[in-house]
């Protein structure tokens, strides 16, 4: 695909224009793309989405562009750390629980039947 404005792909150019249209109506007209870019990246990386759909979203090459534009909040990363907190204890708890049956499976089978 020939590269359109800004050396991008006219598909990357048209998803601008449409992501610009949505701004300017959101904000009565009165919004340009770049003026929420940074709230759009920041509210996309505090919902979850990742990096590559974010920079997708935001037309970013590089992570470096990615993280002038995210001011990811305080209250953000408590929530990722937390989810990552009780994953991980689900996965210990989920690992301590088959440890212990196949404790009892060996013992089981170790002793003798009179």
């Amino acid at each position: 695909m020939p590269p359109a404005a800004h050396g991008r792909s006219y598909s990357q150019a048209s998803a601008n224009s449409q992501a610009s249209a949505k701004v300017r109506k959101a904000s009565g007209g009165e919004g340009r793309w770049h003026d929420n870019q940074h709230t759009l990246v920041t509210e996309l990386a505090e919902s979850g989405a990742g990096d590559e759909v974010i920079m997708s979203i935001a037309g970013h090459v590089s992570r470096a562009t990615l993280s002038r534009y995210s001011h990811v909040g305080m209250e953000a990363k408590r929530r990722a750390l937390d989810t990552t907190a009780t994953r991980q204890r689900e996965a210990d708890e989920k690992r301590k629980q088959g440890m212990a049956k196949e404790h009892a499976a060996i013992v089981e089978q170790s002793v003798p039947v009179q």
